[in-house]
C-alpha cells in the first residue's frame, strides 16, 4: 500500500514543479470548448492608444483611454444581466423555436456610454478642449 501512495505522489504534477502542466490532448479539448461555448454578452476591455491609430499628431491629452467593447452571446434564454429589450427576448424565442429560418440571435451592443474630454490642436494649431460623447462603453446589453 505504501508503494501505491508513493507512485501517486510522484505522478502528481505539482510535486515535481510549481507549474502545472497539461498534455496536448487536454489543451486541444479546452480550446475547442472555448469556441463551442460562446461567453454571454458583456463588456470587454479595450485600451486605445491614440499613437496606435495615428492620432497622436493632433491629440495632446489623453494619450490613451479605456474604450471597452461589447461581445458575447445573446441566445435563448438570455440572463437578466444582459438586460435584453422586449424585442430581443421575442427574437431569441423565435430563433430558438426555429419556425422562421434565418433569424439571427440578438446583438450584444453598447447600452450606456461615457463621454471623453480631449485636448487637441485644431487646423490653426490652437489648443482646444472638446468633450466627445459616446467614446467609452459603460454597459452592454442584448438588442
Amino acid at each position: 500500500m505504501g508503494n501505491m501512495w508513493r507512485k501517486g505522489q510522484d505522478t502528481f504534477p505539482a510535486t515535481t514543479s510549481q507549474v502545472l502542466d497539461f498534455d496536448e490532448k487536454t489543451m486541444q479539448k479546452a480550446r475547442r470548448r472555448q469556441w463551442d461555448e460562446p461567453r454571454v454578452c458583456a463588456r470587454r476591455y479595450l485600451k486605445v492608444d491614440f499613437a496606435d491609430i495615428g492620432w497622436n499628431e493632433w491629440v495632446i491629452s489623453p494619450k490613451f483611454f479605456d474604450a471597452y467593447y461589447c461581445a458575447g452571446a445573446c441566445e435563448f434564454p438570455m440572463p437578466k444581466i444582459v438586460r435584453p429589450s422586449n424585442h430581443a427576448t421575442i427574437q431569441s424565442i423565435v430563433r430558438a423555436v426555429g419556425i422562421i429560418p434565418g433569424i439571427p440571435e440578438p446583438c450584444c451592443v453598447p447600452d450606456k456610454m461615457n463621454s471623453l474630454g480631449v485636448l487637441f490642436l485644431d487646423e490653426n494649431r490652437n489648443v482646444v478642449l472638446k468633450v466627445y460623447p459616446n467614446m467609452s462603453v459603460e454597459t452592454c446589453a442584448c438588442r
